[in-house]
């Protein structure tokens, strides 16, 4: 059988909640507001498939720079370049100060 190449390809730990978290997420979490220049961590979360950014960035911390929609655009350093990330509230955290 042919390996996948799909966008979740090797994700099995990076979209697997503990235990303890399990079932529908936070409602707060979604209605959680951003101002732009705040620091935020990406944080898939795997009970809400819609707003994800690529798996690839998960763990990253960036700056949020403005909104999209019902999203947030973050700017993260990946190297020595920056990138825009676009992810739904319930995929940020904000950086504790």
């Amino acid at each position: 059988m042919p390996n996948s190449n799909g966008p979740r390809q090797g994700t099995r730990n990076k979209l697997r909640n503990d235990p303890r978290e399990r079932g529908t997420s936070p409602p707060q979490r979604s209605v959680e507001t951003y101002e732009p220049g705040e620091r935020v961590h990406l944080k898939l979360d795997p009970s809400v498939p819609d707003g994800t950014f690529h798996p690839r960035f998960n763990g990253r911390t960036g700056e949020v720079a403005g909104r999209q929609g019902n999203a947030y655009t973050v700017e993260i350093t990946d190297g020595s370049k920056t990138k825009t990330i676009i992810a739904a509230a319930a995929h940020l955290r904000r950086q504790a100060e």
